[in-house]
């Protein structure tokens, strides 16, 4: 008997507890989703496009049909025909005439004689100050190479210092100096004279 005298607990609004459970609950209405949706559309989409197609084929279709249509003349195939004179196809005797002989003595020579000889220089940088010069010297002795400073004056009176390596006598020499500035991110111009 007791729990009959309890009372409902009610909240602010005076509404029981049960009552407001039930009042959050929602009936949602069936929609139709959008997969749905744009499958249809997808397929109306490509009905047309494939209705579209077809009708422009049917279209040249009758524009070949017209055009193709047969005459009644008929065609002289002596006229068509082409003479068939064997002296037009003398390929296999010019070929003949055009026939080169190699010399099996004179193979591959290389362009240079033995007797020739090449002294290489490399020009690393060229400045107006020679104190730019020294410092460039000083890395490159640093690198293990030997550098030259040479100056010059040019046609208008101004005095440039080059920093050069060599002369080098074999390319093989040359090309380890330049693989080693180029390495320490350095520009180098090759300079080749023959001795």
């Amino acid at each position: 008997m007791m729990h009959l005298l309890k009372p409902i607990i009610a909240n602010k609004r005076g509404v029981s507890a049960k009552t407001k459970r039930a009042s959050n609950v929602r009936h949602k209405k069936p929609q139709t989703s959008v997969s749905t949706l744009r499958l249809i559309a997808t397929v109306v989409i490509v009905i047309l496009f494939s209705l579209g197609l077809y009708a422009l084929n049917q279209l040249e279709s009758e524009k070949t049909s017209r055009t193709a249509e047969p005459s009644n003349s008929t065609i002289d195939t002596k006229e068509l025909s082409l003479p068939s004179n064997e002296d037009d196809y003398t390929f296999y005797s010019r070929l003949k005439d055009f026939e080169v002989v190699v010399n099996k003595e004179s193979s591959y020579e290389s362009s240079r004689s033995a007797n020739e000889k090449f002294i290489y220089l490399i020009q690393v940088g060229s400045f107006k100050t020679k104190a730019q010069a020294e410092m460039l010297r000083v890395e490159l002795t640093l690198l293990g190479l030997e550098p030259n400073i040479d100056s010059s004056e040019n046609a208008s009176g101004n005095t440039w210092h080059r920093v050069r390596l060599g002369p080098f006598t074999s390319r093989g020499s040359m090309t380890a100096a330049r693989s080693t500035i180029i390495s320490n991110n350095l520009e180098a111009m090759v300079m080749k004279s023959k001795i």
